[in-house]
């Protein structure tokens, strides 16, 4: 194949829906390839799938909010306290959206959330002052 060590070769469908305030916006597809050591004999198709599927579940979490919503790869902060700190509050901020959205009242997506607490912050200082104290 010309890449050393590579035992298969797999391509992959992607499909992408975007969400904003629960629905559907923007849908996309890309086809991507994925190449592996592992010979078929130690991954068929259907493992191949599920390690691409696995890498996706990670990417998809903590870490896709953290990048598209919160621009986190984008940050220019070379210092590695204030970077850490920075990383810190932007966990904060998708645990906190999390524990909020499937309240009565609660933002069902994180740029909404962070919209309405960037223009209200009490609201939330309290929240989290109260919890503080209990």
């Amino acid at each position: 194949m010309g890449l050393a060590a590579v035992a298969q070769v797999a391509r992959i469908h992607h499909h992408t829906q975007y969400l904003r305030k629960g629905q559907v916006y923007k849908q996309t597809d890309e086809v991507v390839f994925a190449v592996t050591t592992l010979c078929p004999e130690e991954a068929g198709p259907e493992d191949l799938l599920q390690i691409a599927r696995d890498h996706w579940s990670i990417e998809n979490g903590q870490h896709h909010r953290r990048d598209r919503t919160q621009r986190e790869d984008h940050c220019t902060v070379r210092d590695t306290v204030a970077a850490r700190n920075l990383s810190l509050f932007r966990s904060l901020v998708v645990c906190l959206f999390e524990q909020q959205r499937h309240r009565k009242g609660g933002k069902k997506s994180l740029p909404d959330f962070e919209s309405r607490n960037h223009s209200h912050p009490c609201t939330l200082i309290h929240r989290l002052t109260d919890q503080l104290q209990t």
